[in-house]
């Protein structure tokens, strides 16, 4: 199959009608031809990287995060072997997000402490926030933009800050 012919099928899928066509040309250029995110099977903002896509677990057919992979730039997401990354359905974010499975050790930084991410349904995740190893967040929980997850949330909550704290209940 050509390229042009790859380009044209992935402009009909349904499943990518929110997102602008540019991004998804230039998104399968950098993924298909400079082999950036080579290994996702969803398309992926050329800004941003994701190693360990094979740990990623989502509803494959969800248009808001399969639009969230292919529109929001600049994010990082580093899923470790060992550990999966769990997005709920209808969870969207911003910019610039980070999403990290595994921390250095305090003490020896040789040794990785790594742990499992879940992100609840009807998430959003704001500009700029990190998200770090071992945290559950429910559904409907909203992260300020900048915020920094050291811990897990419950649903209906709004959470922001450094480290991230309840700041509204839903």
């Amino acid at each position: 199959m050509s390229i042009l012919s790859r380009i044209n099928s992935l402009l009909k899928v349904k499943k990518y009608e929110a997102v602008p066509i540019n991004f998804l040309i230039v998104n399968f250029i950098y993924q298909r031809i400079f082999f950036i995110n080579y290994f996702a099977k969803f398309s992926v903002h050329y800004t941003s990287r994701i190693s360990g896509s094979r740990n990623i677990i989502f509803p494959k057919e969800d248009k808001k995060i399969l639009g969230s992979f292919a529109a929001s730039g600049g994010c990082y997401f580093s899923v470790f072997d060992d550990t999966t990354l769990e997005i709920g359905e209808g969870t969207i974010w911003s910019y610039g997000v980070g999403i990290h499975t595994a921390n250095h050790d305090f003490l020896d930084r040789d040794i990785y402490n790594k742990k499992s991410i879940k992100i609840g349904k009807n998430c959003w995740i704001g500009h700029g926030a990190v998200i770090t190893a071992g945290v559950e967040l429910g559904d409907n929980v909203t992260v300020g933009a900048n915020s920094v997850v050291t811990k897990s949330f419950p649903s209906n909550v709004v959470i922001g800050g450094m480290p991230a704290k309840i700041i509204r209940e839903l």
